[in-house]
Protein backbone atom coordinates (compact mmCIF):
# COMPACT_ATOMS: atom_id res chain seq x y z
CA UNK A 1 0.00 0.00 0.00
CA UNK A 2 1.23 3.60 -1.17
CA UNK A 3 2.46 5.71 2.25
CA UNK A 4 -0.61 8.28 0.88
CA UNK A 5 -3.42 6.16 0.33
CA UNK A 6 -2.33 4.89 4.42
CA UNK A 7 -2.28 8.30 5.93
CA UNK A 8 -5.67 9.18 3.91
CA UNK A 9 -7.15 5.90 5.63
CA UNK A 10 -5.69 6.71 8.99
CA UNK A 11 -6.70 10.27 9.18
CA UNK A 12 -10.40 9.19 7.76
CA UNK A 13 -10.75 7.25 11.34
CA UNK A 14 -9.25 9.11 13.97
CA UNK A 15 -8.84 12.78 12.08
CA UNK A 16 -5.32 15.01 10.36
CA UNK A 17 -4.72 16.66 13.75
CA UNK A 18 -4.39 12.79 15.34
CA UNK A 19 -2.14 11.34 12.06
CA UNK A 20 1.45 12.27 11.67
CA UNK A 21 3.97 11.12 9.04
CA UNK A 22 6.92 12.28 7.60
CA UNK A 23 5.33 15.21 5.43
CA UNK A 24 4.50 16.78 9.10
CA UNK A 25 7.42 18.38 11.27
CA UNK A 26 5.87 16.59 14.47
CA UNK A 27 6.75 13.24 13.03
CA UNK A 28 9.64 14.03 14.01
CA UNK A 29 9.51 13.69 17.79
CA UNK A 30 8.48 10.01 17.34
CA UNK A 31 12.51 8.65 16.24
CA UNK A 32 13.69 8.86 19.24
CA UNK A 33 11.89 5.40 20.02
CA UNK A 34 12.58 5.26 23.80
CA UNK A 35 15.14 5.00 26.34
CA UNK A 36 17.38 2.60 24.84
CA UNK A 37 20.41 3.01 22.24
CA UNK A 38 17.51 2.10 19.33
CA UNK A 39 15.78 4.71 17.14
CA UNK A 40 12.46 4.51 15.71
CA UNK A 41 11.27 4.85 11.79
CA UNK A 42 7.52 4.59 11.77
CA UNK A 43 5.84 4.90 8.32
CA UNK A 44 2.94 6.84 10.24
CA UNK A 45 2.20 7.81 13.87
CA UNK A 46 -1.54 7.51 14.74
CA UNK A 47 -3.60 8.91 18.12
CA UNK A 48 -6.83 7.27 18.54
CA UNK A 49 -9.31 8.65 20.49
CA UNK A 50 -11.40 6.06 21.49
CA UNK A 51 -11.67 1.85 21.49
CA UNK A 52 -14.01 2.20 18.13
CA UNK A 53 -11.00 3.65 16.78
CA UNK A 54 -8.41 1.52 17.97
CA UNK A 55 -10.67 -1.48 16.56
CA UNK A 56 -10.86 0.29 13.02
CA UNK A 57 -6.84 1.16 13.00
CA UNK A 58 -6.56 -2.63 13.50
CA UNK A 59 -8.99 -4.10 11.13
CA UNK A 60 -7.44 -2.01 8.06
CA UNK A 61 -3.98 -2.54 8.94
CA UNK A 62 -5.01 -6.24 9.02
CA UNK A 63 -6.65 -6.60 6.01
CA UNK A 64 -3.68 -4.92 4.50
CA UNK A 65 -0.98 -6.84 5.86
CA UNK A 66 0.30 -3.70 7.61
CA UNK A 67 2.25 -4.09 11.00
CA UNK A 68 1.32 -1.77 13.93
CA UNK A 69 3.85 -1.19 16.78
CA UNK A 70 1.39 -0.04 20.10
CA UNK A 71 3.68 2.33 22.21
CA UNK A 72 2.47 5.15 24.98
CA UNK A 73 4.85 6.85 27.37
CA UNK A 74 7.76 5.70 25.12
CA UNK A 75 10.03 5.07 28.17
CA UNK A 76 10.56 1.40 27.29
CA UNK A 77 14.04 -0.02 28.13
CA UNK A 78 13.84 -2.93 25.57
CA UNK A 79 12.87 -1.47 23.06
CA UNK A 80 9.50 -2.56 22.73
CA UNK A 81 7.57 0.30 21.13
CA UNK A 82 10.67 0.60 18.87
CA UNK A 83 9.53 0.36 15.31
CA UNK A 84 10.51 -0.24 11.81
CA UNK A 85 7.79 0.83 9.25
CA UNK A 86 4.23 0.77 9.64
CA UNK A 87 1.80 2.31 12.15
CA UNK A 88 3.22 3.42 15.68
CA UNK A 89 -0.44 2.68 17.24
CA UNK A 90 -0.52 5.37 20.51
CA UNK A 91 -3.49 5.23 22.98
CA UNK A 92 -2.33 7.60 25.20
CA UNK A 93 -5.50 9.72 24.87
CA UNK A 94 -7.48 7.05 26.46
CA UNK A 95 -6.52 7.95 30.03
CA UNK A 96 -9.34 7.94 32.17
CA UNK A 97 -10.56 6.25 35.38
CA UNK A 98 -13.58 4.32 34.91
CA UNK A 99 -14.79 3.47 38.12
CA UNK A 100 -13.42 2.62 41.38
CA UNK A 101 -15.16 0.37 43.97
CA UNK A 102 -14.17 0.93 47.51
CA UNK A 103 -15.75 -2.23 48.53
CA UNK A 104 -14.47 -4.73 46.57
CA UNK A 105 -11.22 -2.23 46.23
CA UNK A 106 -10.91 -2.47 43.07
CA UNK A 107 -10.33 0.40 40.03
CA UNK A 108 -10.85 0.00 36.32
CA UNK A 109 -8.57 2.46 34.09
CA UNK A 110 -7.95 3.61 30.79
CA UNK A 111 -4.29 2.46 29.32
CA UNK A 112 -3.08 5.92 28.68
CA UNK A 113 -2.83 7.24 32.31
CA UNK A 114 -0.10 7.34 34.42
CA UNK A 115 1.07 5.12 37.52
CA UNK A 116 1.72 7.96 39.57
CA UNK A 117 -1.84 9.82 38.24
CA UNK A 118 -3.73 6.49 38.92
CA UNK A 119 -2.53 6.37 42.22
CA UNK A 120 -3.10 10.66 43.24
CA UNK A 121 -6.35 8.89 42.10
CA UNK A 122 -7.09 6.55 44.32
CA UNK A 123 -5.49 8.05 47.68
CA UNK A 124 -8.59 10.10 47.43
CA UNK A 125 -10.37 6.77 48.48
CA UNK A 126 -7.63 5.57 50.99
CA UNK A 127 -6.35 3.37 48.30
CA UNK A 128 -3.25 2.31 46.56
CA UNK A 129 -1.89 -0.16 43.61
CA UNK A 130 1.54 -0.31 45.40
CA UNK A 131 3.53 -0.66 42.37
CA UNK A 132 5.84 2.29 41.49
CA UNK A 133 8.09 2.32 38.90
CA UNK A 134 10.50 4.27 38.58
CA UNK A 135 9.30 6.05 35.61
CA UNK A 136 5.53 5.99 36.95
CA UNK A 137 5.23 10.11 36.79
CA UNK A 138 5.84 9.56 33.11
CA UNK A 139 4.56 5.58 32.04
CA UNK A 140 1.88 4.42 31.32
CA UNK A 141 -0.67 1.81 33.20
CA UNK A 142 -1.32 0.26 29.51
CA UNK A 143 2.41 -0.24 28.86
CA UNK A 144 3.62 -1.05 32.54
CA UNK A 145 1.38 -4.17 32.28
CA UNK A 146 2.32 -4.98 28.37
CA UNK A 147 5.77 -4.71 29.83
CA UNK A 148 5.41 -6.46 33.24
CA UNK A 149 7.11 -3.74 35.26
CA UNK A 150 7.57 -4.13 38.64
CA UNK A 151 8.81 -1.12 41.05
CA UNK A 152 10.44 -0.19 44.26
CA UNK A 153 8.00 -1.96 46.29
CA UNK A 154 8.51 -5.31 44.70
CA UNK A 155 10.17 -7.23 47.20
CA UNK A 156 7.01 -6.66 49.42
CA UNK A 157 4.18 -5.98 47.04
CA UNK A 158 5.39 -7.99 44.07
CA UNK A 159 4.57 -6.36 40.53
CA UNK A 160 1.47 -5.68 38.28
CA UNK A 161 0.72 -9.42 37.81
CA UNK A 162 -0.09 -9.46 41.52
CA UNK A 163 -2.84 -6.39 40.86
CA UNK A 164 -3.65 -7.41 37.59
CA UNK A 165 -7.54 -9.14 37.53
CA UNK A 166 -8.84 -8.55 33.89
CA UNK A 167 -8.21 -6.53 31.02
CA UNK A 168 -10.03 -5.57 27.53
CA UNK A 169 -7.57 -6.01 24.81
CA UNK A 170 -8.28 -5.57 20.62
CA UNK A 171 -6.61 -8.57 18.77
CA UNK A 172 -4.83 -8.53 15.63
CA UNK A 173 -8.15 -9.16 13.54
CA UNK A 174 -9.74 -6.35 15.37
CA UNK A 175 -11.66 -7.84 18.21
CA UNK A 176 -12.65 -6.62 21.12
CA UNK A 177 -12.22 -9.40 24.34
CA UNK A 178 -12.73 -9.60 27.82
CA UNK A 179 -9.58 -11.49 29.82
CA UNK A 180 -11.45 -12.25 32.72
CA UNK A 181 -13.96 -10.83 35.69
CA UNK A 182 -13.17 -8.08 38.54
CA UNK A 183 -13.13 -11.05 40.76
CA UNK A 184 -10.17 -12.39 43.21
CA UNK A 185 -11.09 -15.93 42.55
CA UNK A 186 -11.37 -17.30 38.97
CA UNK A 187 -11.34 -20.64 38.51
CA UNK A 188 -13.00 -20.69 34.47
CA UNK A 189 -10.01 -22.70 32.03
CA UNK A 190 -6.57 -21.28 31.99
CA UNK A 191 -5.64 -17.77 33.06
CA UNK A 192 -6.25 -15.46 30.04
CA UNK A 193 -5.28 -11.84 31.47
CA UNK A 194 -1.95 -13.59 32.23
CA UNK A 195 -1.15 -13.95 28.80
CA UNK A 196 -0.81 -10.55 28.09
CA UNK A 197 0.99 -9.61 31.19
CA UNK A 198 4.57 -8.96 29.44
CA UNK A 199 3.29 -9.20 25.88
CA UNK A 200 4.48 -5.92 25.01
CA UNK A 201 1.87 -5.64 22.23
CA UNK A 202 2.56 -8.53 20.48
CA UNK A 203 -0.85 -10.04 21.19
CA UNK A 204 -3.31 -7.29 21.29
CA UNK A 205 -3.83 -3.43 22.32
CA UNK A 206 -4.97 -3.25 25.77
CA UNK A 207 -7.85 -0.64 26.11
CA UNK A 208 -8.62 -1.16 29.53
CA UNK A 209 -7.63 -2.49 33.04
CA UNK A 210 -9.17 -3.80 36.22
CA UNK A 211 -7.01 -3.52 38.58
CA UNK A 212 -7.13 -4.43 42.63
CA UNK A 213 -5.99 -2.09 45.34
CA UNK A 214 -4.42 -1.79 48.92
CA UNK A 215 -5.30 0.25 51.42
CA UNK A 216 -2.35 2.79 52.05
CA UNK A 217 -0.45 2.17 54.70
CA UNK A 218 -0.92 3.86 58.00
CA UNK A 219 2.78 4.39 58.64
CA UNK A 220 5.39 4.64 56.76
CA UNK A 221 9.23 4.88 57.20
CA UNK A 222 12.02 5.75 55.44
CA UNK A 223 15.76 5.19 56.26
CA UNK A 224 18.78 6.86 54.13
CA UNK A 225 22.28 5.52 54.67
CA UNK A 226 25.70 5.27 52.62
CA UNK A 227 28.60 2.76 53.26
CA UNK A 228 32.06 3.39 51.58
CA UNK A 229 32.46 -0.75 51.17
CA UNK A 230 29.56 -2.84 49.46
CA UNK A 231 30.91 -5.84 51.09
CA UNK A 232 27.73 -4.87 53.52
CA UNK A 233 25.18 -5.58 51.29
CA UNK A 234 24.71 -9.53 51.93
CA UNK A 235 25.08 -8.83 55.37
CA UNK A 236 22.42 -6.28 55.48
CA UNK A 237 19.96 -9.06 53.95
CA UNK A 238 21.29 -12.13 56.45
CA UNK A 239 20.44 -9.09 58.77
CA UNK A 240 16.98 -8.30 57.98
CA UNK A 241 16.63 -12.36 57.15
CA UNK A 242 17.58 -13.33 60.43
CA UNK A 243 14.90 -10.90 62.07
CA UNK A 244 12.27 -11.47 60.41
CA UNK A 245 11.89 -7.84 59.14
CA UNK A 246 8.97 -7.46 56.67
CA UNK A 247 10.82 -4.85 54.67
CA UNK A 248 8.27 -2.44 52.19
CA UNK A 249 11.35 -1.46 50.02
CA UNK A 250 15.25 -1.78 49.16
CA UNK A 251 16.84 0.22 47.04
CA UNK A 252 21.02 0.09 46.69
CA UNK A 253 23.02 2.70 44.23
CA UNK A 254 26.32 1.67 44.15
CA UNK A 255 29.24 4.81 44.38
CA UNK A 256 29.67 5.73 40.45
CA UNK A 257 25.96 5.82 40.42
CA UNK A 258 26.52 8.48 43.27
CA UNK A 259 29.30 10.39 41.72
CA UNK A 260 26.65 11.19 38.97
CA UNK A 261 24.91 13.08 41.29
CA UNK A 262 28.23 14.62 43.20
CA UNK A 263 27.95 12.71 46.05
CA UNK A 264 30.03 9.91 47.61
CA UNK A 265 29.54 6.58 49.06
CA UNK A 266 27.20 3.76 47.89
CA UNK A 267 23.52 4.16 48.93
CA UNK A 268 20.66 2.63 50.16
CA UNK A 269 17.07 3.26 50.77
CA UNK A 270 15.10 1.35 53.18
CA UNK A 271 11.35 1.31 54.06
CA UNK A 272 8.99 -0.01 56.53
CA UNK A 273 5.52 -0.09 56.25
CA UNK A 274 2.15 -1.46 58.68
CA UNK A 275 0.44 0.50 61.91
CA UNK A 276 2.17 2.91 63.05
CA UNK A 277 3.52 0.41 65.65
CA UNK A 278 4.97 -2.15 63.77
CA UNK A 279 6.56 0.50 61.03
CA UNK A 280 8.07 2.02 63.99
CA UNK A 281 9.19 -0.83 65.57
CA UNK A 282 10.98 -2.67 62.49
CA UNK A 283 12.41 0.76 61.31
CA UNK A 284 13.78 0.35 64.53
CA UNK A 285 15.19 -3.17 64.13
CA UNK A 286 16.82 -1.90 60.60
CA UNK A 287 18.58 0.93 62.30
CA UNK A 288 20.38 -1.36 64.19
CA UNK A 289 21.11 -3.61 61.62
CA UNK A 290 22.83 -0.51 60.00
CA UNK A 291 24.35 1.04 62.93
CA UNK A 292 26.50 -2.43 63.59
CA UNK A 293 27.68 -2.31 59.82
CA UNK A 294 29.65 1.64 60.50
CA UNK A 295 27.32 3.53 58.26
CA UNK A 296 28.34 6.85 57.25
CA UNK A 297 25.23 9.11 56.38
CA UNK A 298 22.61 8.01 58.17
CA UNK A 299 18.63 9.42 58.36
CA UNK A 300 15.49 8.06 58.68
CA UNK A 301 11.66 9.66 58.81
CA UNK A 302 7.98 9.13 58.96
CA UNK A 303 7.37 12.63 57.26
CA UNK A 304 5.97 12.29 53.60
CA UNK A 305 7.62 15.18 52.46
CA UNK A 306 10.77 14.27 53.90
CA UNK A 307 10.74 10.99 52.63
CA UNK A 308 10.26 11.86 49.22
CA UNK A 309 13.76 14.13 49.61
CA UNK A 310 15.70 11.17 50.52
CA UNK A 311 14.83 9.65 47.64
CA UNK A 312 15.07 12.46 45.25
CA UNK A 313 17.99 10.88 43.23
CA UNK A 314 16.38 7.36 43.23
CA UNK A 315 13.95 8.67 40.94
CA UNK A 316 16.87 10.31 38.79
CA UNK A 317 18.84 7.49 38.66
CA UNK A 318 18.40 6.54 34.44
CA UNK A 319 18.83 10.47 33.51
CA UNK A 320 22.03 10.82 36.22
CA UNK A 321 23.96 7.55 34.39
CA UNK A 322 24.68 10.68 31.33
CA UNK A 323 26.76 12.57 33.35
CA UNK A 324 29.06 10.01 34.42
CA UNK A 325 31.61 10.92 31.56
CA UNK A 326 30.60 13.42 28.56
CA UNK A 327 32.82 11.74 26.25
CA UNK A 328 30.22 8.70 27.06
CA UNK A 329 26.94 9.76 26.17
CA UNK A 330 25.26 6.08 25.25
CA UNK A 331 23.57 4.09 28.48
CA UNK A 332 23.14 0.29 27.77
CA UNK A 333 21.18 -0.99 30.70
CA UNK A 334 20.20 -4.57 31.67
CA UNK A 335 17.66 -5.48 34.38
CA UNK A 336 18.84 -9.01 35.58
CA UNK A 337 17.06 -10.41 38.84
CA UNK A 338 19.89 -12.54 41.01
CA UNK A 339 18.73 -14.99 43.67
CA UNK A 340 19.42 -12.77 47.10
CA UNK A 341 22.08 -15.64 48.39
CA UNK A 342 23.54 -15.26 45.13
CA UNK A 343 23.63 -10.69 45.35
CA UNK A 344 26.95 -10.38 46.30
CA UNK A 345 28.53 -13.05 43.93
CA UNK A 346 26.57 -11.80 41.12
CA UNK A 347 27.28 -7.72 41.86
CA UNK A 348 30.94 -9.17 41.96
CA UNK A 349 30.73 -11.28 38.23
CA UNK A 350 29.20 -7.84 36.74
CA UNK A 351 31.80 -5.99 37.97
CA UNK A 352 34.45 -8.87 36.79
CA UNK A 353 32.65 -8.95 33.25
CA UNK A 354 32.94 -4.80 33.12
CA UNK A 355 36.76 -5.13 33.94
CA UNK A 356 38.10 -7.53 31.52
CA UNK A 357 35.90 -5.41 28.41
CA UNK A 358 37.54 -2.48 30.10
CA UNK A 359 33.95 -1.21 30.42
CA UNK A 360 32.76 1.14 32.49
CA UNK A 361 30.00 -0.46 34.86
CA UNK A 362 27.60 1.65 37.12
CA UNK A 363 25.03 -0.64 39.30
CA UNK A 364 21.87 0.84 41.10
CA UNK A 365 18.24 -0.92 41.44
CA UNK A 366 16.32 -2.77 43.84
CA UNK A 367 18.35 -4.49 46.13
CA UNK A 368 15.51 -6.17 48.27
CA UNK A 369 14.13 -8.15 45.47
CA UNK A 370 17.57 -8.56 44.15
CA UNK A 371 16.15 -7.07 40.46
CA UNK A 372 19.50 -4.62 39.65
CA UNK A 373 19.90 -2.29 36.95
CA UNK A 374 23.49 -2.76 35.38
CA UNK A 375 24.24 -0.03 33.27
CA UNK A 376 27.41 0.23 30.79
CA UNK A 377 28.29 4.01 29.86
CA UNK A 378 30.04 3.91 26.32
CA UNK A 379 30.84 5.98 23.95
CA UNK A 380 28.64 6.57 20.54
CA UNK A 381 30.94 3.60 18.90
CA UNK A 382 29.60 0.60 17.43
CA UNK A 383 32.48 -1.28 18.22
CA UNK A 384 31.62 -0.46 22.58
CA UNK A 385 28.26 -0.95 21.82
CA UNK A 386 28.24 -4.41 20.86
CA UNK A 387 31.25 -5.48 23.52
CA UNK A 388 28.73 -4.16 26.27
CA UNK A 389 26.01 -6.08 24.30
CA UNK A 390 28.36 -9.29 24.34
CA UNK A 391 29.06 -9.00 28.17
CA UNK A 392 25.09 -8.25 29.07
CA UNK A 393 24.28 -11.86 27.03
CA UNK A 394 27.25 -13.59 28.93
CA UNK A 395 25.80 -12.33 31.62
CA UNK A 396 22.43 -13.14 31.09
CA UNK A 397 23.70 -17.04 31.06
CA UNK A 398 25.31 -16.44 33.99
CA UNK A 399 22.48 -15.44 36.18
CA UNK A 400 20.24 -17.95 34.82
CA UNK A 401 22.69 -20.68 35.33
CA UNK A 402 22.52 -19.64 38.75
CA UNK A 403 18.36 -19.71 39.26
CA UNK A 404 18.22 -16.08 38.65
CA UNK A 405 16.48 -14.58 35.87
CA UNK A 406 17.64 -12.33 33.47
CA UNK A 407 15.13 -8.95 32.92
CA UNK A 408 12.88 -8.89 35.80
CA UNK A 409 10.73 -5.79 34.61
CA UNK A 410 12.09 -4.08 31.46
CA UNK A 411 10.87 -6.47 29.55
CA UNK A 412 12.23 -8.45 26.02
CA UNK A 413 11.00 -6.64 23.20
CA UNK A 414 14.22 -6.98 21.02
CA UNK A 415 16.87 -5.87 23.17
CA UNK A 416 20.17 -7.02 22.40
CA UNK A 417 18.90 -9.76 20.06
CA UNK A 418 17.41 -11.68 23.33
CA UNK A 419 15.51 -14.45 21.47
CA UNK A 420 13.09 -16.60 23.76
CA UNK A 421 14.36 -19.91 21.17
CA UNK A 422 17.96 -19.44 22.22
CA UNK A 423 17.64 -18.13 26.01
CA UNK A 424 14.96 -20.74 27.19
CA UNK A 425 13.63 -22.57 24.72
CA UNK A 426 10.10 -21.44 25.13
CA UNK A 427 9.61 -19.77 21.41
CA UNK A 428 7.20 -22.87 20.09
CA UNK A 429 4.75 -22.36 22.44
CA UNK A 430 4.94 -18.49 22.50
CA UNK A 431 5.03 -18.45 18.61
CA UNK A 432 1.95 -20.08 18.93
CA UNK A 433 -0.35 -18.59 21.31
CA UNK A 434 0.83 -15.53 19.68
CA UNK A 435 -0.58 -16.76 16.36
CA UNK A 436 -3.79 -17.43 18.14
CA UNK A 437 -4.19 -14.03 18.72
CA UNK A 438 -2.55 -12.21 16.10
CA UNK A 439 -2.78 -14.61 12.88
CA UNK A 440 -1.49 -12.30 10.19
CA UNK A 441 1.36 -11.18 12.59
CA UNK A 442 0.97 -7.79 12.13
CA UNK A 443 1.65 -6.82 16.04
CA UNK A 444 4.84 -5.61 17.21
CA UNK A 445 6.77 -8.09 15.01
CA UNK A 446 10.26 -8.99 15.96
CA UNK A 447 9.63 -8.36 19.32
CA UNK A 448 9.81 -11.14 22.49
CA UNK A 449 9.73 -14.12 19.93
CA UNK A 450 11.48 -14.34 16.52
CA UNK A 451 13.33 -11.29 17.22
CA UNK A 452 14.34 -9.18 14.51
CA UNK A 453 17.35 -6.27 16.15
CA UNK A 454 17.31 -3.48 13.98
CA UNK A 455 20.93 -1.59 13.63
CA UNK A 456 22.48 0.33 16.17
CA UNK A 457 24.10 2.54 13.16
CA UNK A 458 22.56 5.98 12.91
CA UNK A 459 23.08 8.62 9.90
CA UNK A 460 25.79 10.53 10.54
CA UNK A 461 24.74 14.77 11.58
CA UNK A 462 25.48 17.10 8.68
CA UNK A 463 28.79 19.01 9.09
CA UNK A 464 27.61 22.00 9.30
CA UNK A 465 25.13 20.86 12.60
CA UNK A 466 27.78 19.11 14.35
CA UNK A 467 27.46 21.14 17.61
CA UNK A 468 23.55 20.32 17.18
CA UNK A 469 24.28 16.83 17.11
CA UNK A 470 26.93 16.69 20.09
CA UNK A 471 23.97 18.91 22.32
CA UNK A 472 21.24 16.48 21.07
CA UNK A 473 23.66 13.12 21.66
CA UNK A 474 24.10 14.41 25.60
CA UNK A 475 19.62 13.36 25.50
CA UNK A 476 19.65 10.01 27.89
CA UNK A 477 15.60 9.78 26.11
CA UNK A 478 14.90 8.77 30.07
CA UNK A 479 11.76 11.36 29.49
CA UNK A 480 11.71 13.15 33.02
CA UNK A 481 10.90 16.56 31.39
CA UNK A 482 8.15 14.71 30.09
CA UNK A 483 5.84 16.51 32.51
CA UNK A 484 8.10 20.25 31.80
CA UNK A 485 5.07 20.65 29.19
CA UNK A 486 2.28 22.63 29.39
CA UNK A 487 1.44 21.54 26.31
CA UNK A 488 1.80 17.97 26.94
CA UNK A 489 -0.64 18.30 29.75
CA UNK A 490 -3.37 19.53 27.10
CA UNK A 491 -2.47 17.19 24.85
CA UNK A 492 -0.71 13.64 26.01
CA UNK A 493 1.53 13.56 22.59
CA UNK A 494 5.14 12.89 22.41
CA UNK A 495 5.74 15.97 19.69
CA UNK A 496 4.39 18.43 23.20
CA UNK A 497 7.04 17.11 25.50
CA UNK A 498 10.61 18.67 25.46
CA UNK A 499 12.33 15.69 24.41
CA UNK A 500 10.12 14.75 21.45
CA UNK A 501 11.52 18.44 20.25
CA UNK A 502 15.01 17.23 21.18
CA UNK A 503 14.44 14.55 18.82
CA UNK A 504 13.19 16.89 16.44
CA UNK A 505 16.44 18.55 15.98
CA UNK A 506 18.37 15.87 16.27
CA UNK A 507 16.24 14.77 13.12
CA UNK A 508 17.07 18.12 11.65
CA UNK A 509 20.70 17.74 11.98
CA UNK A 510 20.87 14.75 10.29
CA UNK A 511 18.75 16.37 7.46
CA UNK A 512 15.72 14.24 7.42
CA UNK A 513 13.58 17.71 8.21
CA UNK A 514 14.58 21.14 7.68
CA UNK A 515 15.13 23.83 10.11
CA UNK A 516 12.76 25.79 9.10
CA UNK A 517 9.56 23.33 9.32
CA UNK A 518 10.62 22.45 13.53
CA UNK A 519 11.03 26.06 13.89
CA UNK A 520 7.85 27.22 15.58
CA UNK A 521 7.98 23.79 17.78
CA UNK A 522 11.78 25.17 18.83
CA UNK A 523 10.51 28.64 19.70
CA UNK A 524 7.96 27.27 22.18
CA UNK A 525 9.58 25.17 23.80
CA UNK A 526 11.99 27.90 25.44
CA UNK A 527 9.85 28.31 28.61
CA UNK A 528 9.70 24.65 28.90
CA UNK A 529 13.41 24.14 29.35
CA UNK A 530 14.26 26.97 32.19
CA UNK A 531 13.66 24.89 35.05
CA UNK A 532 13.62 21.63 33.00
CA UNK A 533 13.83 18.20 35.46
CA UNK A 534 16.57 16.81 34.13
CA UNK A 535 19.69 15.61 35.55
CA UNK A 536 21.90 15.42 32.31
CA UNK A 537 24.56 17.69 30.70
CA UNK A 538 21.85 18.78 28.03
CA UNK A 539 20.07 20.58 30.80
CA UNK A 540 22.64 23.29 30.73
CA UNK A 541 23.25 23.21 27.12
CA UNK A 542 19.74 23.64 26.31
CA UNK A 543 19.73 27.48 25.59
CA UNK A 544 22.54 27.19 23.35
CA UNK A 545 20.52 24.14 21.21
CA UNK A 546 17.34 26.53 20.80
CA UNK A 547 19.58 29.81 20.20
CA UNK A 548 21.56 26.95 16.96
CA UNK A 549 18.46 25.67 15.86
CA UNK A 550 16.48 28.95 15.46
CA UNK A 551 19.68 30.17 13.49
CA UNK A 552 19.90 27.42 11.47
CA UNK A 553 16.40 27.73 10.97
CA UNK A 554 16.45 31.80 9.44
Amino acid sequence: MKKEELKAALVNISGNENVFAPDRAEYYAYLFGDATMYRSRPDIVAYPESVEEIQQIIKFANENDIKVTPGAGLTGLSGGAVCEGGILLNPSRLRKVLNVDTISRTVVVEPGMSCADLNRHLAKYGMIVPVAPASHEISTIGANIAEASGGTWGMSKGTFKNYLLSLKVIDGQGTLIETGKACPKQSTGPDLTALFLGSEGTMGVITELTLRCDLLPEDLWTIRVSFSDESVLQKIHEGIAAEKIPLYSFEYMDDKMMHCMGKENMLLLLQTAGSPMDAKKDADKVVSILKKLNPGELKYTNDPKEADELYTERRSCLGALAKADKTKPVIIQFDPVLPLNKFAAGVDKMRELAARENLELIIYGHAGDGNLHPSFIVANDTEQKLKAKKVIREFDEWVESEGGCYSGEHAVGFFLGRDQGEMRKTAPYLRTIKTAFDPAGILNPGKVVDIKEPSIELEPVLDRFQEIGEICGLCAKCHLCKNDSPKFAESPMEHNTIRGRVSMIDAAARGWVHFAAIEPFVEEMKPWTENMNCPTYIKEEMPRLIELSLEAAS
